[in-house]
């Protein structure tokens, strides 16, 4: 008898019960925490994955072509399989990146300017993802999705332009200098400029029409820059352009920029204005002042600061990728979206200045702007290449990509 209630009182055991209530809680607690936790990170890294593919396509549409679907559909499924979900691809199939209406909401809602990008780590799609403790209850694998849909934006006005007005383009008639057609040799001659029948239509005489003309043979464009052309694969694609500081009483021709007026006058604002962003929003009916003098100076000063903020970017003409083959610099290590040397510069319609130009005109009228990557200096001019700004539109947005120059790419959902 003692010997029973010695073994009946004993509380050899007791701990072991204890421990065995401890490690299921400690087990469901492990469940909750860490299974649960691998299924928030890959939720992110899946959103991630639809961000990119999403972003990616829009790229494609709005810098290479908006009509090509297929590619940009490629785009995206490649930026999808390069961002990993929990160490391995997402399933994104080529039925799951669409193009539908832009959702309310959204700066284009209601146009077909979007593109969606649905990514997939789960069972439906055979690629689950692994749990670690939840197993002891029989649940073995979890999974996530994600969806995200990019818009492109076009627009015809920014702010952040630089304070020189480049011609339009024009049917070239008289005096065609080789090769033939509009080239960087001609100018733009229409009126008389000087004797007798001073402002008088020429015979032959050259031809610009702007955009939108009333009666117009040339469509929204007219006969300038159209974004197709200034467009990746386009004519004026890359078009390598030396401008030169022009004055009121200079024949118009390609090269020839007018210094400009943007937010005030004087050469400090206008050194401010190259080297950094004025606010101003310039865009199409944008009525500018000329700016006196040929500002070499000041012009040489803002270009040497505005290279210096990217000096490791530059422009490879074998490149028909990314923004306008661009390589090096900010761009390529990530530090920048895109390279402070890609600007926006205004156009101004060369008709409207020929015709005054005998009279000293000091104020021109601006009908599109474009982007523009600025090389270097040579001399006392500046060189760069013609491409479309990859920046933000300003005072809203435009319905017809053709005649946006201006072009922004934003995850709206």
């Amino acid at each position: 008898m003692p010997q029973m209630h010695t073994r009946a009182g004993s509380e050899r055991g007791a701990v072991l019960v204890q421990v065995a209530i401890a490690l299921v809680g400690l087990v469901a607690f492990s469940a909750f925490v860490i299974d649960y936790g691998v299924m928030w990170v890959a939720r992110r890294q899946a959103q991630n994955a639809a961000d990119a593919a999403a972003m990616a396509g829009a790229i494609s549409l709005g810098f290479v072509n908006m009509e090509d679907q297929d590619l940009a559909r490629e785009a995206a499924l490649d930026a999808a399989a390069q961002n990993l979900v929990w160490g391995e691809p997402p399933d994104v199939a080529p039925e799951d990146v669409t193009f539908p209406v832009c959702p309310p909401g959204s700066p284009g809602a209601g146009t077909d300017a979007c593109i969606r990008v649905d990514a997939y780590r789960n069972q439906a799609r055979a690629n689950p993802l692994p749990t670690f403790f939840s197993r002891v209850v029989g649940i073995t694998e979890q999974g996530v999705r994600a969806t995200a849909t990019a818009e492109v934006l076009f627009g015809d006005s920014t702010d952040c332009v630089k304070p020189w007005a480049i011609p339009d383009k024009w049917l070239e008639y008289r005096n065609d200098q080789a090769p033939p057609g509009w080239g960087d040799e001609d100018s733009f001659e229409r009126y008389r400029q000087n004797g007798n029948g001073r402002g008088q239509l020429l015979n032959p005489a050259d031809y610009y029409e702007p955009p939108n003309a009333p009666g117009g043979l040339y469509g929204p464009n007219g006969t300038g820059y159209t974004r197709e052309s200034v467009g990746l694969g386009g004519s004026d694609y890359g078009r390598l352009m030396t401008i030169k500081t022009g004055n009121p009483h200079d024949q118009v021709s390609p090269g020839w920029f007018q210094p400009v007026v943007l937010s005030c006058p004087g050469a400090a604002c206008y050194r401010d204005a190259i080297a950094n962003c004025d606010a101003t929003v310039i865009g199409p009916g944008t009525v500018l002042d000329v700016e006196p003098g040929n500002m070499v100076g000041p012009t040489r000063q803002g270009m040497a600061a505005l290279i210096a903020q990217d000096p490791g970017a530059s422009w490879n003409t074998a490149l028909n990728g990314g923004l306008g083959g661009i390589q090096g610099g900010c761009m390529a290590t990530g530090a920048c979206a895109v390279s402070p040397r890609i600007v926006a510069i205004p156009v101004y319609n060369p008709d409207v200045f020929n015709a005054s130009t005998p009279h000293g005109r000091t104020d021109i009228t601006i009908v599109r702007v474009l982007g523009f990557f600025m090389e270097r200096m040579q001399g006392n001019d500046v060189v760069g290449r013609i491409m479309t700004y990859p920046g933000t539109p300003r005072g809203g947005t435009s319905d017809t990509p053709s005649a946006a120059f201006v072009v922004s790419i934003a995850l709206v959902r």
